[in-house]
């Protein structure tokens, strides 16, 4: 190796650490909570391989050792809404079960309050406690003293805490999640299992479940979870053959001993053992009515839960939106019993192979070309993808892949940044690259941060704006294709001018459309305001021109305009090679569906209810309707912008425009006639008033077809 490839050599290597470090700083130190959750998508993403391997060794059996008797859809139809069934049910199951010789019968359901008849209660608590293996779920909460819901510093009076929670030194203790209330209030349930145990599910911060709580804290003890606590009555072990050590594991002293790995919250990475159902499932009502035979259960944990979307117990789990809690609970105690476990890299590993990989990077990109260096790059990502994807199937492992995926792209872009920097090619190369944008605006943005020149975009609150020629098609007909061509252009030359003194970004042309938007890529606090008044301009523009086009005797061209406001995203958007920055989004498509709701009422210019709110300081606007746009479910509040504020107009339509807001006051409140008598006064003072014809044909229609009663005075366009 010569001299200078040396020093490059080292110079890429001193880069790549240098970028492994600031990976390591934003995503452990920085931003540590959003990283891990990105961390824990990739998982997502590796489950559905490890649980079609699984079901491939399995053959797709499912795991007898744990059965789960559903409640149901077939028991709801059979023995109707489970809020009204009596409680002798779940005894008559508990004894049936029982005399099967199942090992453990625990119930995933909380019976919060006692029953209307109280021998139901006792006849549960009685098979409970005959039955000496019924393990019973319970729920902590956390205070609400606006609900009068206050903490709890002791156990509730009646539950024998005692023989329920895990004697741990109180150092271990308090170092757990903790909750401030128990909810419950049959007792004597409780008190009558063989154990307890909480069901409380908290779920990462998208709501999926990946791990779970093995240990919480009430009242300054620890309670084992509704899984912990059955897998103890399985082996038969009590608090005093359990030790803790958090950040590491569990011990069950339980003729072998038995390990689970817990964090420093005392929760547990869950490996999930397939897709619904691969437990055994069986049907409460099969079972409550005898159907099957008791000897099944022989020697099994029977789970009793429910599969049934209304009961309230589904969650969203890394491969599944909806899973069944009771089968959560079910890979949990599996996992346990038969030292499954999914093992994590431990962090100081991860972040030595995160700097390797970071400088292995750069000191590729900084000796080959950029395009050598580019295909390295991909194909070490690719391979560490698959790599970590195998491992994870076939070994168990999570092995973290969001850091060292993005220590190698930052230290790729980090000796690129300075290879461009010291040859000094930078700008040239950006200026070549934005050939593909045709605004200005948009090349002296992305000049500022270039990071910006990718595909994707960035969520930006904004204006979106449409216009769109009445009658054009008509209109078209009646020119040579050459006289057509030369006044569109004059018309969208005038247009365009106005978008770009107010701010606005010319998106594209579309036919004789018009689309912009205000509020990108730079942001404008009053891009709502700008786009109302460039929307007035062009209207007082078009009168001019029209004017011009009469005397030259052309078609006189009259535009219809939409604007509304929300957040969209804006970005660059196509194929790699060809792309334009655009913004996308439902507020965009609803300024789309409000040009073309001009057409109905005869308006010029219609904004939707964020807009008006934004601009109402600047402009003058009446509300117009309650619309549901063709394409959409939730109605949006519509306005017809008439003027600057600073402009007013006169008195007369003024007094239109009021007795305009009566009307519709009185359409809403279905009283049809003073309605109609509002709408004619307004026509008076302003006899070609589109909306007040639009509502007193509507007034018409709606007095032979009454509305329902419960008509929210919505008006569903059925027509884009």
């Amino acid at each position: 190796m010569t001299e200078s490839l040396l020093k490059k050599a080292l110079l890429g290597a001193a880069l790549g650490l240098l970028a492994g470090i600031l990976v390591f700083l934003v995503t452990d130190v920085l931003l540590k909570k959003a990283f891990r959750n990105f961390e824990a998508k990739t998982l997502d993403l590796r489950y559905p391989y490890r649980l079609a391997a699984l079901q491939a060794q399995r053959k797709n059996a499912s795991i007898e050792d744990i059965v789960i008797v559903d409640i149901d859809n077939r028991s709801l139809e059979k023995l109707g809404r489970f809020q009204q069934w009596p409680r002798r049910y779940h005894a008559r199951v508990i004894d049936y079960l029982r005399a099967g010789g199942a090992r453990c019968i625990a119930f995933d359901m909380l019976f919060m309050e006692r029953d209307a008849q109280t021998v139901e209660d006792s006849l549960f608590a009685v098979s409970t406690g005959n039955a000496g293996n019924v393990v019973h779920s319970m729920n902590f909460l956390d205070a609400n003293p606006d609900e009068f819901l206050y903490k709890m510093n002791t156990p509730p009076p009646g539950f024998a805490a005692k023989q329920f929670v895990l004697p741990l030194p109180p150092p271990t203790v308090a170092r757990l999640d903790s909750f401030d209330r128990f909810d419950g209030k049959l007792m004597e349930l409780y008190n009558n299992s063989a154990g307890v145990g909480f069901t409380n599910f908290l779920p990462d911060d998208d709501s999926v479940i990946r791990k779970m709580p093995v240990l919480l804290k009430f009242a300054g003890q620890a309670y084992p979870s509704f899984a912990l606590a059955v897998v103890m009555q399985t082996l038969g072990l009590t608090g005093k053959d359990i030790q803790v050590d958090l950040g590491r594991e569990i011990r069950l002293q339980a003729g072998q001993l038995l390990r689970i790995p817990i964090d420093q919250r005392g929760r547990f990475l869950i490996n999930y053992m397939g897709t619904w159902k691969t437990f055994r499932y069986v049907s409460y009502y099969d079972v409550l009515e005898q159907r099957l035979p008791a000897e099944m259960f022989e020697d099994c944990i029977v789970l009793v839960g429910t599969s049934v979307a209304g009961l309230s117990d589904l969650r969203p789990v890394p491969f599944q939106a909806a899973f069944p809690g009771v089968e959560v609970h079910a890979n949990i105690i599996y996992n346990i019993l038969q030292q499954d476990f999914i093992t994590q890299q431990s962090q100081t590993l991860s972040i030595v192979v995160m700097l390797i990989f970071a400088m292995i990077a750069g000191v590729i990109t900084m000796i080959w070309s950029p395009w050598l260096g580019i295909l390295f790059v991909l194909a070490l990502s690719g391979g560490y993808v698959l790599l970590t994807t195998w491992i994870f199937v076939q070994r168990n492992a999570w092995v973290p892949l969001v850091q060292p995926m993005l220590s190698f792209g930052i230290a790729f872009l980090s000796v690129m940044v300075y290879r461009f920097l010291s040859e000094e090619r930078q700008k040239q190369l950006i200026k070549g690259m934005f050939a593909h944008y045709a605004s200005d605006l948009v090349v002296n943005e992305l000049i500022k941060d270039p990071s910006k020149l990718k595909l994707g975009g960035d969520k930006k609150f904004a204006t979106a704006f449409f216009s769109d020629i009445k009658d054009f098609t008509t209109v078209s007909e009646k020119l040579a294709p050459e006289k057509l061509i030369m006044q569109l252009n004059e018309y969208l030359s005038a247009m365009t001018d106005i978008v770009l003194e107010y701010g606005g970004y010319l998106d594209k042309y579309e036919g004789d459309a018009v689309v912009a938007v205000f509020g990108v890529p730079v942001d404008q606090p009053d891009h709502a305001e700008r786009a109302c008044l460039a929307a007035l301009d062009m209207q007082k523009v078009l009168i001019d021109l029209r004017k011009k086009w009469t005397v030259e005797k052309r078609p006189a061209f009259e535009a219809r305009i939409g604007l509304n406001t929300g957040e969209m995203i804006a970005g660059n958007i196509g194929g790699k090679n060809r792309f334009d920055y655009t913004v996308i989004g439902d507020p965009v498509n609803l300024a789309s569906r409000l040009e073309g709701a001009n057409k109905m009422y005869d308006t010029k210019i219609m904004i939707g209810e964020e807009t008006y709110n934004l601009a109402k300081g600047t402009i003058i606007a009446r509300e117009l309707d309650f619309l549901r746009v063709k394409g959409k479910a939730k109605p949006v509040r519509v306005y017809e912008v008439l003027a600057r504020r600073s402009d007013g107009f006169a008195e007369s339509l003024n007094t239109a425009f009021t007795h305009f807001a009566r009307g519709l006051e009185l359409y809403r409140l279905q009283e049809w006639q003073k309605a109609i008598a509002e709408f004619r006064r307004v026509l008076e003072f302003k006899p070609d008033d589109g909306p007040a014809k639009e509502f007193l044909r509507r007034c018409d229609v709606f007095m032979q077809s009454p509305r329902p009663t419960e008509w929210d005075g919505v008006f569903e366009m059925r027509t884009k």
